[in-house]
């Protein structure tokens, strides 16, 4: 997989909506958008989250959007902005910076769980739950795949970690044996992100547990 852990966004000129962890805070787009970072940094990923956007035109180059989650660049880039264009109106979120490419285990655990609580009657009928939502979970097993500069990106997006904000992430090596090829989602146990360390290697584990969010 492919997982953003450290968001530079967070330290552009963008709006205080697009910064936000939650999809549903949207900002209004239109045409051309102009992010300022506040100093030259490595981007070879976009992150995108609820948009009406077909495709998104980064620094030149374009990306097709499908779904929300991690969007790898052909061309990485060293840069003190971004200039994104678009055909979409509106924008959850978005994110950018260095993709870590985290190996995984060849099992890969997904499941597919709602919020909604149907009920059962005295009378033995079902009635509906309202109000409730579907999402993708998945679970992944990095063995000594995690290197010292990925755990230092983890470091340095620590304060939007520790805040609970999903990652976005590329899944698009393991969808063989899933239904979905990017999310955002959190993971299950992210405010105490640890790492098992190995024992001759400077190289460290982590078991993923994934929950899709909005």
């Amino acid at each position: 997989m492919v997982l953003l852990a450290n968001d530079i966004i967070q330290f552009s000129d963008a709006t205080p909506r697009l910064k936000s962890a939650a999809l549903s805070n949207r900002s209004a787009i239109a045409g051309t958008l102009t992010l300022n970072l506040d100093r030259e940094r490595f981007v070879d990923c976009i992150g995108i989250g609820n948009t009406d956007a077909t495709y998104f035109t980064v620094n030149g180059e374009r990306i097709d959007f499908d779904i929300n989650g991690l969007y790898l660049l052909k061309t990485p880039l060293n840069t003190g902005g971004l200039v994104i264009e678009t055909d979409g109106t509106y924008l959850g979120r978005i994110g950018a910076g260095r993709g870590l490419v985290i190996g995984t285990q060849v099992r890969k655990e997904p499941g597919f769980f709602t919020t909604e609580e149907p009920r059962k009657t005295l009378g033995g009928q079902i009635i509906d739950g309202l109000g409730g939502y579907d999402y993708n979970v998945v679970s992944l097993d990095s063995r000594y795949q995690i290197d010292m500069s990925m755990l230092l990106e983890f470091k340095e997006g620590r304060r939007t970690i520790a805040k609970g904000y999903p990652f976005f992430i590329n899944l698009e090596k393991e969808a063989y044996k899933l239904t979905f090829d990017k999310m955002y989602a959190m993971d299950r146990n992210q405010r105490t992100m640890s790492f098992e360390s190995g024992i001759i290697n400077p190289r460290f584990s982590r078991r993923w547990e994934f929950e899709e969010c909005f």
